[in-house]
């Protein structure tokens, strides 16, 4: 037997209905995804020859078969080593020893843990191995003796496994996908704005599906208002670097027109290789995902997409409710601000202006977008403790006492107090500038006499653009300085009352502060 084995090792291989020599020393094909793989173990040549025959021209839903041939046990190793989707091993119980095939089972479920490929053990010899003891103890999927392994028992049997490994095959794919569909779902909805959350979607869907990123996919997802232009926010494929384009110039006519009507009717639609999902919120805002697949949708595929499509819903709108909670903050935290600065009879738009140059401050720093954005949100709050100040002082037209500017130095002091104890990012920052917006470059501020870039850089922008304001600015104690007063002033504080990278930065980009005055006036 063992000679046979030798002079055969370069028999053919049958893919379905044309042959193909493969020799011992050649690597096994990798992309099976056009048939279905079957091992054929055995150490009989003729066992082999007989499988192929009858195999010929088999076909299981539209596939056809790829037929492997092993020997011995190490050729069923060596095999299995570089082939990772054999759908069906075809086993013999004896070969160079007599329990070599029950070896291999042991090896392939509990080494290899491969509990989804099916395995019908076949032998010539069932004394030495009754079925009753081999199913009790073995996980295998069949068992026959080789006489009755007819030609329509084989067809049966191979039939049969297929069928089980495949429907083993979609319930890991589920698995795999509904797992990958959670992970996706964390990354998508992790805080991003409405770009970066197309974008994720997007990229994620290659994960979920597990189709190649060139050519796989042309994903588009756009957003808009009801009413309004609806813009793509993120392209991959032949959409990609199109973002910002309104619909009608991306889209063909065919999918504007599926598009037009799902507006209508909301909810999604699937095709061979085609994907529309139209998602709305409450407050009238709405997305659109549209995806071309170079390769039909499967049965799974539809079923991931269509789980995946209810969470990005899901995440559409829970981003949307933070968007809404953020407004409300913003509103909340300017309205109050401009009640304080209204209290001390400075105008409502002076903290409005103050955000703003703060934000352009920051993001020509080099400081983070949601960083800067942050900055901005919590700047209307920096003179908040002067709520707590007698009116008498707060309104005095006239130079105050040095007794009175003692009391209007603890109003930082008392916007810390007001807005420490919070945990929301917003009331943090805003606290961290009622404390310091005051400190000085060169230590001499308050009200913690902090020097340089011990002061947050927050305090550090805050300072410059409430200066720039005030100086700008009527206010009940004097009038508004020219611009070329404040810009020598501000060049002279350099290094002293402020940063001296910020106070260059600023004095840079000096138009851009003053365009903000412009757009909000007294």
């Amino acid at each position: 037997m063992h000679h046979e084995q030798e002079e055969n090792l370069d028999a053919p291989l049958v893919f379905a209905d044309e042959v193909v020599p493969l020799s011992g020393e050649e690597a096994l094909p990798a992309d099976t995804n056009g048939f279905w793989t079957i091992l054929i173990v055995d150490d009989e040549e003729d066992v082999h020859k007989i499988t192929r025959i009858t195999l010929k021209g088999y076909s299981f839903e539209g596939r056809g078969v790829k037929l492997l041939s092993a020997y011995s046990g190490q050729d069923v190793k060596t095999i299995l080593a570089t082939e990772k989707e054999i759908a069906l091993i075809l086993l013999d119980v004896v070969m160079e020893e007599e329990d070599t095939g029950l070896t291999l089972v042991e090896y392939i479920r509990n080494d290899l843990k491969n509990h989804g490929v099916r395995i019908v053990l076949r032998t010539g010899q069932p004394g030495k191995a009754p079925e009753h003891t081999i199913i009790s103890r073995y996980d295998i999927n069949d068992y026959k003796t080789k006489p009755e392994f007819t030609d329509q028992k084989l067809f049966t049997c191979v039939t049969a496994c297929l069928r089980a490994y495949r429907s083993l095959k979609n319930i890991e794919r589920n698995r795999e996908g509904l797992e990958s569909i959670i992970k996706a779902s964390s990354i998508v909805f992790k805080n991003p704005s409405f770009s970066k959350f197309g974008e994720r979607v997007l990229d994620q869907l290659h994960v979920i599906l597990k189709f190649p990123r060139d050519p796989g996919l042309d994903g588009a997802y756009f957003m808009g208002l009801t009413a309004g232009q609806m813009l793509l926010m993120a392209g991959t494929g032949s959409y990609a670097n199109m973002e910002g384009t309104i619909i009608e110039k991306v889209l063909p006519k065919s999918v504007s027109k599926e598009y037009e009507q799902l507006v209508l009717t909301g909810g999604e639609v699937f095709q061979a290789d085609q994907y529309f999902g139209v998602f709305k919120s409450k407050e009238g805002f709405i997305s659109f995902l549209y995806l071309k697949s170079h390769v039909p949708l499967g049965s799974v595929e539809k079923y991931l997409l269509r789980i995946y499509a209810n969470n990005i819903t899901i995440g559409f709108d829970n981003i949307w409710l933070t968007r809404e909670i953020i407004n409300t903050q913003k509103e909340v935290i300017l309205t109050l601000g401009e009640v304080v600065e209204t209290r001390s009879q400075e105008t409502a738009n002076h903290v409005t202006r103050v955000a703003e140059i703060c934000y352009i401050l920051a993001k020509k720093y080099g400081l983070e977008e949601k960083i800067a954005e942050l900055l901005r949100m919590g700047s209307p709050m920096h003179d908040v403790g002067k709520i707590g100040l007698p009116e008498a002082i707060l309104h005095k037209p006239g130079k105050l006492t040095s007794e009175e500017f003692e009391i209007i130095k603890k109003h930082a002091q008392i916007g810390y107090e007001i807005l420490r104890n919070s945990h929301r990012s917003i009331m943090k920052t805003a606290a961290v500038i009622a404390l310091q917006h005051h400190e000085r470059w060169d230590g001499k501020g308050y009200p913690q006499g902090l020097k340089g870039k011990d002061i947050h850089v927050f305090g550090r922008i805050v300072a410059i653009a409430d200066v720039f304001d005030a100086m700008s600015h009527k206010r009940c104690y004097k009038d508004a300085w020219p611009l070329d007063k404040i810009m020598d002033t501000f060049k002279d504080e350099a290094g002293f009352s402020f940063d001296p990278e910020l106070m260059d930065i600023f004095l840079k980009n000096i138009n851009e502060f003053i365009e903000i005055n412009r757009r909000f006036p007294e």
